[in-house]
């Protein structure tokens, strides 16, 4: 795995993915990357600690091999804030409800939204306000606006997901 640390990295990541599916999918595997190093390197001070105990712990088979089991250890021992901790996990949940589900959604789709403004770190940078739309209306206008919430949408999820990953990618405090 390819450790991502530059906001600009996880940025670009995310700017090209379309869909909401393709970018929780991006989102996970790059909270899986830092995760994996911030755990790693908060045991790397003694190389024999890594190799015998520490590997067999994170490989496919080790009891940390679920991501969301790596990121309460990390919760535990104090590497994570609360409010970190349950935004990668919902971040998370977001990713896997979306693989399952074989609706193609919108960033601005009102079951997407709900999810994505219990985000903690989407609340601090605050999502502008989606203006109403009317169906009605011509119908290219209208798939443009839809569009343009689209971007707003994931424009400030951009932003809220790069901050809360770095909070991963900081040297270990133990």
């Amino acid at each position: 795995m390819n450790q991502v640390t530059c906001e600009d990295e996880v940025l670009e990541r995310l700017s090209v993915t379309r869909d909401p599916r393709a970018f929780f999918q991006e989102v996970g595997m790059v909270i899986e990357e830092n995760a994996d190093h911030l755990l790693r390197g908060a045991f790397r001070q003694e190389e024999y600690a890594v190799k015998y105990a520490i590997e067999p712990l994170l490989n496919r088979q080790g009891p940390l091999s679920e991501l969301t089991v790596r990121l309460r250890l990390m919760l535990g021992l104090g590497m994570l804030a609360v409010e970190t901790f349950e935004d990668l996990e919902r971040m998370i949940k977001l990713r896997d409800w979306l693989t399952l589900d074989i609706r193609n959604y919108r960033f601005s789709d009102e079951v997407v939204m709900q999810r994505l403004k219990r985000l903690h770190s989407l609340q601090r940078i605050g999502l502008p306000p989606l203006p109403p739309l009317d169906p009605e209306s011509d119908h290219q206008l209208y798939l443009m606006q839809l569009d343009r919430q689209d971007q707003m949408v994931q424009s400030a999820l951009q932003l809220a997901v790069s901050a809360t990953v770095l909070e991963l990618a900081r040297e270990s405090p133990i």
